[in-house]
C-alpha cells in the first residue's frame, strides 16, 4: 500500500474505534434519519393525489383526509428528526469527551523533550479547536450527509416515477455541482489547515504574554508586545478572510445552479401541463421534491466543508497521538514489589538529542543512605537524579533500582514511591492542601499538616486568612519562591516516599530557614533513601556520602570530612562558602 494511502487509512482508524464504541447511537440515529426523510417525502406525493382529485371535483372530505394524513406524517417525521439529533449529536459529544480525555492522557505520557520542542499554544489549539472540528465532522457532518443521501435517493426515485424526462432535466447540473464541490472542498481543506496551524501560533503568543506578564511590565514592553500580537492577529484574520471568500462563493454558485434547474423544470413541466401530457398535481409534486433536493444539495457543500476541516484537524490530532512515548511500562513490568530504595548506576552514559550529558557514572546508593550532590552549573546533577524517576529512556544494564533494571519496573509503581522536588516547583491553581495531598489517594488533612510542618511552611500557611484552603494563583504565583519550594517539599514528603529527591529545593530560602528545614527533615530522611542536590555545602555536609560532579562525571566522592581533607574541588567550594558566610556577618 502506498505510504500516502496508508497514512490516510490510519488517520481514520482512531475515529472508527470511537464510532464502533458508540455504534448503538449511530445505528439508531441513522434509522431515525431514514424514518424522518421517508415520511416527509411521502407528503409531496399526497399533494399530487390531492390536486388530481380536486381537478376531478371530489368531495371535500376526501381532501380533508389527505390533509390530515400529511399532518400526521409530518408529526411522526418530527419525532424521528428529534430522535436523530438526540442520538447522533449525543454520539458526537461523547466522542469529543473521549478524544479530549485520550489526548490529555497521551500527552501526560510523552517524554519531557516533547514539550521542550512543542509550543504550549499549539497543543492547546489541538485540544480545543481541532477536537471541535472533528466533533462537527462526526456529529452534524454524519447527520447531514445521511440526510442528503436518503433524501436524494428517495426524492429522485419519486421524481423518476412521476416524470423521467423532467428528472433528466433536473439532474443536468449534477456533474457541474460535483466538480465545484470537489474543487472548492480541496481549497477549504488547504486553507483550514493553515488557519489551524496559525491559530496555534496566536495561542502560543497569548500564553507566553500572560505567563510572562510581570517581565513585560518590568521592562515596559506592553506596547511592543501588543504590536507584535496585532501583527499575528492580522495574519490570522487574513487567513480567515480567505476562507470566507470561499464560503461566500460556494453557496451562491449552488443557488444559481438550483435556480437554473427550476427554470428548466418550470418550462418543460409547464408545457406538459398545457399540453395535457402531465397533470398539475404531478408538476406540483415534482417541484416539491425538487425543493426538497435543493437544501441537501446546499447542505452537501457545508458537509464537505465540515469534512475537509475535520480531516485537517484529525491529522493534527493524530500527529500527537501517533507520537510514541519514549518511556513506557513494558508488558509484565514489576508492579507489586515494594521498593526498598537501593539505587545503582553501572557505567551509565546519557545524553539529550545526541549531546552527551553524563559520562561513565558508577555509583551505588544503599537503602536508607543520604547522598549529597554538588557541582557547578550544567555539570549533570539534575539529569543524574531525573533518571531515577525514569523520565527519560535509559538503556538496559545501566541503572538499577533494588537490583532490578529500571526498564523492568512499572512506571506507576516506581514513581508512586519517589518524592521529587524540582528546581522550579510547579503548583496548581487549587487550595494549598490539595497541592500538598496531590500524590495521595486519600485526602488526609492531618498528613498534610505533618508534611507542612516538616517542610517548615506550616506557620506561614496557618497565617493566611483561609489557611490550608487558600487558593493559589497560576503556578502558585501568590506565594514567594521560598514558600513554593517548601509547599512542593511537603507534597513530596506526604506520600511517605522510599526515595526522596531534593533538587536544589532550598535555593530560594534564607540560610536560617534552610538550617531549620534540615533539622526537621532529618527524621523524614532517615525513613528513605535521599538524594540532595544543592549549591550550598551546608545542605549536604551531613549526608552519608557526597559526590562532586563536573562536566557530567563524578569528579570526587566521599563524606564531608574526607572531601575537605582531600583538598580538591569540594574543599575549595567549602572554603569559598565559609568566607562568604563570614563576610555576611561583618
Amino acid at each position: 500500500m502506498p505510504e500516502k494511502s496508508l497514512k490516510k487509512k490510519n488517520r481514520f482508524d482512531r475515529l472508527v474505534t470511537y464510532l464502533k464504541r458508540y455504534r448503538r447511537y449511530l445505528i439508531w440515529g441513522l434509522a431515525a434519519v431514514v424514518g424522518s426523510n421517508v415520511l416527509m417525502l411521502i407528503n409531496p406525493y399526497l399533494l399530487k393525489i390531492a390536486f388530481d382529485r380536486m381537478e376531478k371535483k371530489v368531495p371535500p372530505g376526501d381532501i380533508l383526509m389527505i390533509a390530515i394524513s400529511i399532518v400526521v406524517l409530518a408529526l411522526i417525521s418530527g419525532l424521528f428528526r428529534f430522535s436523530m439529533r438526540r442520538t447522533i449529536i449525543w454520539m458526537s459529544r461523547k466522542i469529543e469527551f473521549d478524544l479530549r480525555s485520550d489526548l490529555l492522557r497521551h500527552l501526560l505520557k510523552l517524554n519531557p523533550s516533547y514539550y521542550y520542542n512543542t509550543r504550549t499554544g499549539d497543543i492547546m489549539a489541538r485540544a480545543t479547536n481541532d477536537i471541535e472540528a472533528v466533533r462537527m465532522m462526526v456529529g452534524p457532518g454524519i447527520m447531514q450527509m445521511s440526510n442528503t443521501v436518503v433524501t436524494a435517493v428517495v426524492a429522485i426515485g419519486f421524481m423518476l416515477y412521476l416524470s423521467p424526462q423532467l428528472t433528466l432535466y433536473a439532474l443536468i447540473p449534477l456533474p457541474l455541482i460535483s466538480f465545484i464541490v470537489n474543487r472548492l472542498g480541496m481549497l477549504v481543506h488547504q486553507r483550514f489547515t493553515k488557519i489551524q496551524d496559525y491559530f496555534a501560533v496566536l495561542t502560543s503568543k497569548v500564553q507566553e504574554n500572560l505567563a510572562g506578564v510581570r517581565v513585560i511590565r518590568a521592562y515596559n514592553q506592553e506596547e511592543s508586545e501588543l504590536a507584535s500580537f496585532s501583527e499575528h492577529n492580522k495574519k490570522f484574520i487574513h487567513l480567515n478572510m480567505q476562507m470566507i471568500k470561499l464560503d461566500s462563493l460556494f453557496f451562491p454558485l449552488l443557488f444559481m445552479l438550483a435556480g437554473g434547474t427550476n427554470i428548466l423544470v418550470l418550462y418543460y413541466g409547464g408545457k406538459g401541463v398545457i399540453n395535457d401530457s402531465m397533470s398539475l398535481g404531478t408538476l406540483v409534486a415534482f417541484f416539491s421534491y425538487l425543493a426538497m433536493l435543493i437544501w441537501p444539495t446546499i447542505a452537501l457543500g457545508w458537509v464537505i466543508s465540515l469534512y475537509q476541516r475535520g480531516t485537517a484537524s484529525l491529522a493534527r490530532i493524530n500527529d500527537v497521538m501517533n507520537t510514541e512515548p519514549a518511556v513506557r511500562s513494558e508488558p509484565g513490568a514489576l508492579r507489586s514489589k515494594d521498593i526498598k530504595g537501593k539505587i545503582e548506576y553501572r557505567r551509565l552514559n546519557f545524553g539529550y538529542n545526541g549531546t552527551p550529558v553524563l559520562h561513565d557514572i558508577n555509583l551505588t546508593i544503599e537503602p536508607g543512605m543520604t547522598v549529597g550532590v554538588v557541582g557547578p552549573t550544567a555539570s549533570g546533577k539534575s539529569t543524574l537524579v531525573a533518571l531515577i524517576s525514569h523520565l527519560f529512556p535509559v538503556k538496559r544494564g545501566l541503572l538499577f533500582i533494588d537490583d532490578i533494571d529500571i526498564n523492568d519496573w512499572d512506571l506507576e509503581t516506581l514513581r508512586s514511591r519517589i518524592g521529587f522536588v524540582p528546581q522550579e516547583p510547579f503548583l496548581f491553581s487549587d487550595t494549598i492542601s490539595n497541592n500538598i495531598l496531590m500524590g495521595r489517594e486519600t485526602k488526609d488533612f492531618t498528613a498534610a499538616q505533618a508534611a507542612a510542618s516538616a517542610a517548615v511552611i506550616d506557620k506561614e500557611i496557618e497565617s493566611f486568612p483561609a489557611g490550608y484552603d487558600t487558593i493559589l494563583g497560576e503556578r502558585g504565583i501568590t506565594l514567594s519562591g521560598g514558600q513554593k519550594q517548601r509547599v512542593a517539599m511537603a507534597r513530596a514528603l506526604v506520600i511517605e516516599p522510599r526515595i526522596l529527591i531534593l533538587d536544589d529545593a532550598t535555593s530560594a530560602v534564607d540560610t536560617e530557614t534552610e538550617h531549620l528545614i534540615n533539622r526537621r527533615l532529618s527524621g523524614e530522611i532517615e525513613k528513605c533513601t535521599a538524594l540532595i542536590i544543592s549549591h550550598r555545602i551546608s545542605a549536604v555536609k551531613d549526608a552519608d556520602r557526597i559526590i562532586y560532579m563536573e562536566k557530567g562525571t563524578i569528579a570526587e566522592a566521599g563524606n564531608h570530612e574526607e572531601l575537605v581533607a582531600a583538598g580538591g574541588r569540594y574543599a575549595r567550594l567549602f572554603r569559598m562558602q565559609l568566607i562568604e558566610e563570614e563576610l555576611k556577618k561583618m
